[in-house]
């Protein structure tokens, strides 16, 4: 007997020639035979268009019982035919529902019987994930022995951060608008005094920058006073003139007492009182010029303390008078925060009252005390916002010394005191307090 072997077909899937119209790009076309993997269509003419391996979208229409099922999908070029003007594509998009469908008409046309139409449409409609048959588990030794309501704890902890959130903001809401009085134009202020010229003259020596660290007792300026240097050469002409005096006096002297060979004769007596009061004169002269010396060391301006010049005034060469203001100096230390605020504002302040500092500049926020509540000084008026009329002085507790004078800060006043909120004030609320403990 003699046994025939055929070769394994390599299809994947079953191809079928039912009708099938196929739309690319507007035009439609015959399907030549398809299947669930792929199709081949005739009547292709746009071969210089395609390549192998491009990707279309086409709209899939398949007759049945006189109505069209059909869906929309993704295609691939695998094979171009120019000799009979066919082409073959695979599906690359197809879904579980799509890939469902087309296997049940498949299927069916194999066996050679289509189901009824209630069939078909029942497994249009019926869901392609299939329900897992694997019992929950029973023993008690698959049960888990805790169980952790992840979801549950990760809402719980998602409202809780939303409502304190929320909460922050209207509490902060409350407090600006209500329980507060903010100050957004207030500015700091340093003691700042002139240092003047102490005599007419030339300035010949400036050793200072403006917004420099200056230590006690460095020198700024140096004055030159042209009256003052001629008094010196005077005084050293008077000086050196007596000592002449003086050296002659001493000469005569001890001639007369070689002449007499004595010195009590009566004119060595009258030398010697000359000699005495001419002493006397070298000795003042002495005293004066080392005073104008003094006064010269004294036209000398040195930094009255640690601080900065926060304005220069004169530069080297320039003519000054005595009293004329050469710089402004800005001693160390935490300043003075000013903010003006209205009358109706200022009556719910109090001295000594705690008030908060912030700088945006520094990002940076100071505790403050009220030291003064005042009104505004008329060179003050010209400039203030509105009818804030009042000026209140606060002063910055330790931490903010490295703020220079003038720079912009804002306050947040308390608006309201328990005192005047609560009966018997806060007195009675220590009271209450200590009782209870």
């Amino acid at each position: 007997m003699k046994i025939t072997r055929e070769k394994a077909c390599q299809r994947l899937h079953h191809r079928v020639n039912t009708p099938l119209a196929v739309t690319i790009d507007g035009s439609t076309y015959k399907a030549v035979d398809w299947s669930i993997g792929g199709l081949r269509l005739s009547g292709w003419n746009q071969f210089d268009t395609v390549s192998v391996t491009d990707g279309m979208e086409c709209h899939f229409s398949l007759p049945f019982q006189g109505f069209d099922i059909a869906f929309t999908t993704s295609i691939e070029v695998v094979r171009l035919i120019e000799a009979d003007q066919e082409i073959a594509f695979r599906f690359i998009g197809l879904d579980d529902r799509q890939v469902e469908l087309m296997n049940h008409f498949v299927e069916q046309l194999i066996r050679g019987a289509m189901t009824p139409i209630d069939d078909t449409i029942l497994r249009i409609d019926s869901p392609v994930t299939p329900v897992s048959t694997k019992p929950d588990p029973s023993p008690t030794e698959e049960v888990p022995v805790s169980r952790w309501p992840i979801k549950l704890i990760g809402m719980s902890v998602f409202y809780l951060v939303l409502g304190v959130g929320v909460f922050s903001l209207l509490a902060k809401t409350i407090f600006d608008n209500f329980l507060s009085i903010e100050v957004a134009h207030a500015y700091t202020e340093k003691p700042v005094e002139e240092l003047v010229s102490l005599t007419d003259g030339r300035i010949s020596f400036v050793n200072a920058r403006q917004h420099r660290d200056i230590s006690a007792g460095e020198p700024l300026f140096r004055i030159s006073s042209p009256d003052l240097n001629q008094q010196i050469k005077d005084a050293k002409i008077d000086l050196e003139q007596t000592k002449l005096e003086l050296e002659s006096l001493r000469k005569k002297h001890a001639v007369v007492i070689d002449i007499h060979k004595s010195h009590l004769v009566k004119e060595a007596r009258f030398i010697e009182i000359e000699i005495d009061k001419k002493q006397q004169e070298v000795t003042l002269a002495t005293e004066t010029l080392v005073a104008l010396y003094e006064h010269k060391e004294e036209l000398l301006v040195a930094s009255p303390g640690e601080g900065r010049l926060v304005r220069i005034l004169r530069n080297e060469g320039s003519l000054v008078r005595k009293g004329e203001p050469l710089a402004l100096f800005e001693r160390d230390g935490e300043p003075m925060v000013v903010a003006y605020v209205s009358e109706p504002e200022a009556r719910h302040l109090a001295i000594y009252e705690r008030a908060v500092v912030r700088s945006e500049f520094y990002d940076t926020a100071w505790e403050a005390e009220i030291s003064a509540i005042v009104p505004a000084r008329r060179d003050e008026l010209g400039f203030l916002p509105g009818e804030r009329t009042m000026r209140v002085e606060l002063r910055l507790f330790a931490g903010a010394a490295h703020l220079a004078s003038g720079s912009p800060v804002r306050v947040e006043f308390p608006a309201t005191r328990i005192d005047n909120l609560l009966p018997g004030g806060a007195e009675a609320v220590q009271e209450q307090v200590a009782g209870l403990l």
